[in-house]
């Protein structure tokens, strides 16, 4: 696109250029329709690490350069897209015009929202700005000085670093937390690793087997498990617990205080990874979304799926979303996992090519819009899990133990996601 004013028309406008955003542009430049539409993707950021490994970037086991998209520049590289660095500040669904931050107004004949989650503590934590949020690019910097600070501090205390959450994220960083004290850059010290868990095993989501699984192979690398615990409040240096009963690295029963008392835990930082929360930025879309403030799509991933939508070339995809519709009165149990995004982004693409060819066939709006394509749910799909030197695949009922082999096959899945992008140059 030649001049600034071509920008502000465009034939798909993408916002939000992480996993599920930037997967549309490559889906549609994948199919012949796709390539002849001039694409604008907006985002507040031009790079974007990779997001399912982010706890090996942050302690430092992958090179940061190595396992961060240069985004801007992948989509820049492609003759008909255009990267915008922006902040959306509002969106209106009649004009399909957004506008950013600075004042800039971009306008699509076709909109795709992918603005995706945030991982922060719930808003009424005392002390939450404490937390070290690490998962997003936002706060990634930030959480990695702090543990770089701490790390090569000098002095006889061991650094202590507490990770709350028990689920996927919150166990695979404190397993490459406690993997410092085995390898780590040399002028780093191994740091002692707390996870607290306010359910009573770890992994919940997935079988009781994993959770036993990740207990034993964090708890062999001395890890402090503090399960049936919630946090009360976080300060600085230090948290507030309450907590029930709570298990030590040796797997053995651990006890603090009487029944539901509190406990004072000092510590160099927390590090959050208890759930994601809408992004803020979809409150201010004027979209339909749930209660609790996810964009609420139909199976097509459309944000208005009526029967005949006011506006059917409105899309959104990725974490962002939750899925309504067929034969199910409550929300589809999609996984909000990277691989899904990737799904929903090639649903996307598929469905704006049919609505273009449509189009293109000379039925103008009568019949408009034609049936288009219901994403296909999955309700389960092999889970990998790393842990500092552990591995484990999960599928259904069943956990198998890797070692190693696991880590090595996600750094694998990396390079050829990082690969399939050097295409856009040549669409």
């Amino acid at each position: 696109m030649a001049a600034d004013d071509d920008a502000r028309d465009c034939d798909v406008l993408i916002l939000g250029a992480s996993m599920a955003g930037i997967d549309v542009l490559y889906q549609l430049r994948r199919r012949l329709p796709g390539r002849a539409l001039d694409v604008v993707v907006v985002d507040r950021q031009a790079t974007h690490g990779y997001i399912p490994l982010v706890q090996e970037r942050l302690c430092a086991r992958i090179d940061r350069a190595g396992s961060t998209l240069e985004t801007q520049r992948v989509v820049d590289a492609d003759p008909r897209a255009r990267f915008v660095l922006g902040e959306v500040r509002s969106f209106d669904p009649a004009r399909r015009e957004v506008e950013l931050a600075g004042g800039q107004r971009l306008r699509g004949r076709f909109v795709v929202i992918a603005l995706g989650s945030v991982v922060t503590p719930p808003a009424g934590l005392p002390g939450r700005e404490h937390a070290l949020g690490y998962k997003f690019s936002a706060g990634f910097d930030g959480a990695a000085a702090a543990l770089e600070r701490a790390l090569t501090r000098e002095g006889d205390a061991v650094p202590h670093f507490v990770v709350v959450g028990g689920g996927i994220s919150g166990v695979e960083l404190a397993g490459d937390l406690a993997h410092l004290g085995a390898a780590r850059p040399s002028s780093w010290r191994a740091p002692r690793v707390t996870l607290v868990q306010s359910a009573a095993r770890l992994l919940p989501a997935l079988t009781p087997r994993a959770g036993r699984l990740a207990a034993r192979f964090l708890g062999r690398q001395g890890v402090e498990l503090r399960l049936g615990t919630r946090v009360v409040e976080l300060r600085e240096h230090e948290l507030v617990l309450r907590t029930r009963q709570s298990t030590s690295a040796s797997g053995g029963p651990y006890r603090e205080g009487d029944g539901d008392g509190q406990v004072t835990l000092a510590c160099d930082g927390v590090f959050w990874a208890g759930g994601v929360r809408p992004a803020p930025a979809l409150a201010r879309l004027n979209l339909p979304t749930t209660e609790d403030g996810w964009l609420r799509v139909g199976p097509t991933l459309q944000c208005f799926p009526e029967p005949r939508p006011r506006w059917p070339e409105i899309f959104a995809c990725g974490d962002a979303v939750r899925i309504f519709g067929g034969d199910r009165e409550a929300p589809w149990p999609t996984m909000q996992r990277a691989i899904e995004c990737l799904w929903q982004a090639d649903l996307v693409a598929r469905n704006i090519v049919q609505l273009v060819a449509h189009n293109a066939v000379g039925a103008g709006r009568s019949g408009y819009p034609p049936p288009l394509a219901p994403h296909t749910l999955r309700e389960d799909f092999f889970h990998g899990v790393s842990m500092g030197s552990r591995s484990m695949i999960v599928y259904g009922p069943m956990a198998v133990e890797l070692g190693a082999g696991g880590v090595w096959f996600r750094r694998f899945l990396m390079r050829q996601y990082f690969r399939r992008y050097r295409g856009l140059a040549r669409a």
